[in-house]
């Protein structure tokens, strides 16, 4: 079953839980857990991002994340309730986010509400760049 198709470029829902279970061990010694939502699933491969957004990217942007902001702790740093962008300036791949206190898990969640491929991407919220 697919969940995505664009231009034969394909992602299924395995790979996008493989990548997220690979995500969430990447950052489980700072206790910070990624979620996708629908929309962001959604717009991962929208005609609007002009070359498709694909895994092998998203692996090399958390683990530019992982590297550049001490292994998350960067990001658990902005606080429950924070709102902000991951921008990389290479891939030029903008994902917003918002980090949730898990009260039941005893970690922070960082809720990656959207993604797009801008070179300009504008937000109201903290950028946080990545080389």
């Amino acid at each position: 079953m697919l969940l995505f198709e664009f231009d034969s470029e394909q992602i299924t829902p395995e790979q996008l839980n493989n990548l997220e279970r690979y995500i969430d061990r990447l950052f489980a010694s700072v206790g910070l857990d990624v979620n996708f939502t629908r929309h962001f699933k959604e717009r991962l491969r929208d005609k609007r991002n002009g070359t498709p957004i694909s895994v092998p990217e998203l692996q090399r942007m958390f683990k530019k994340v992982h590297r550049q902001m001490r292994k998350g702790k960067d990001i658990i740093e902005l606080g429950d309730e924070a709102q902000a962008v991951l921008k990389d300036l290479v891939s030029d791949i903008n994902i917003p986010f918002v980090i949730n206190w898990d009260d039941s898990n005893k970690e922070f969640d960082l809720v990656a509400k959207t993604i797009m491929r801008k070179k300009n991407f504008w937000s109201g919220d903290d950028i946080l760049p990545l080389n």
